[in-house]
């Protein structure tokens, strides 16, 4: 079942990025074909992205740092079991701080994304604000002019996803090498492309309701091997929560039902990139599904035995005398 799993994410991987480089080829064209018609907009987008460049490299080397300056706080919050060889207690340390650190960087991102959009027209009320997703594709779709703090709100959501790529492809593989591969690529492709192409009102919306899910995903995989079991409980009830309300009701209710359906109805059937964004969103979708079966069985699972243990990632399970590729 793993082995047919993997080989189908594995196409899935490779269908993103051809399918991804196709469209990165075409940008170019179609943003010369906007600037023709409409030659009074300004198009500094691929200088933005040195700047995006910066925020990559950035992060990736302030999550080094963070770990070495946690690292001692993570071991004494994870004290060694007897069935931890010293690399997986090593493995698991180290997910602690980079959990620590993700979580931080969710909730700043979520906090500083939804100051902006809570009064912005295309927040939609199931994401705390009071306007419509179809708002996303009006006001001249896609000449929408975007806010300075937005834009780097963007770019810095742009340098993390990168750094997410380097960071995975550069580190040990865990079993959930292909989900995450996967998933890294078509969340980065999508804030690369939504950014360029000025697909930011519904990229926004993406990325507000992922990072508000990731606070608690990240948050439960920094204590989920520690002594302390309320806290556990509590933060995988709060991870339930969040996960099914953003992930499984609303991501494909509101947000992909509007880049399917509004985006036609509102800006016409010849938006370029539709059918990869659409294709991306799925794919995340199909992802979020998965890994919310996970989640359920994580509950199920703690309840027969009173073990607490990361399925997704399943650091117990590596060989880490094997060499990693």
């Amino acid at each position: 079942m793993s082995g047919s799993k993997d080989v189908f994410l594995g196409l899935l991987v490779v269908v993103a990025l051809i399918w991804s480089g196709q469209v990165c080829m075409n940008i170019r064209k179609e943003i010369t074909s906007r600037q023709l018609r409409k030659p009074e907009v300004s198009y500094e987008v691929y200088s933005d992205l040195g700047v995006a460049a910066g925020f990559t490299v950035g992060l990736t080397v302030a999550q080094l740092l963070f770990r070495r300056l946690f690292c001692h706080v993570a071991r004494a919050m994870i004290p060694k079991k007897p069935r931890w060889s010293p690399p997986v207690w090593g493995a698991k340390v180290q997910r602690c701080c980079d959990s620590v650190f993700k979580c931080a960087y969710y909730v700043t991102m979520t906090i500083w994304c939804f100051t902006l959009l809570k009064d912005e027209p295309w927040l939609p009320r199931v994401l705390g604000g009071s306007g419509a997703t179809r708002f996303c594709w009006t006001d001249g779709f896609p000449f929408q002019e975007i806010s300075p703090e937005l834009r780097r709100f963007y770019l810095t959501a742009m340098g993390y996803h990168f750094s997410e790529v380097l960071m995975l492809l550069l580190e040990v593989r865990y079993p959930d090498f292909v989900q995450m591969l996967l998933h890294h690529i078509v969340a980065a492709s999508l804030v690369c492309f939504s950014y360029l192409l000025n697909y930011v009102r519904l990229g926004s919306l993406v990325l507000l309701l992922h990072g508000a899910t990731d606070i608690f995903i990240y948050l439960s995989k920094a204590i989920v091997d520690t002594p302390n079991t309320r806290c556990i409980v509590a933060s995988y009830f709060a991870l339930v929560a969040a996960y099914f309300w953003f992930r499984i009701y609303v991501f494909p209710f509101s947000i992909m039902r509007s880049a399917l359906e509004e985006s036609v109805a509102e800006a016409g059937p010849e938006i370029f990139g539709w059918r990869y964004m659409n294709f991306a969103l799925l794919s995340l979708w199909c992802l979020h599904a998965y890994w919310g079966a996970l989640i359920i069985k994580i509950g199920t699972q703690f309840r027969k035995t009173g073990q607490a243990r990361d399925l997704q990632s399943n650091l117990s399970s590596v060989d880490f005398t094997k060499k990693q590729s």
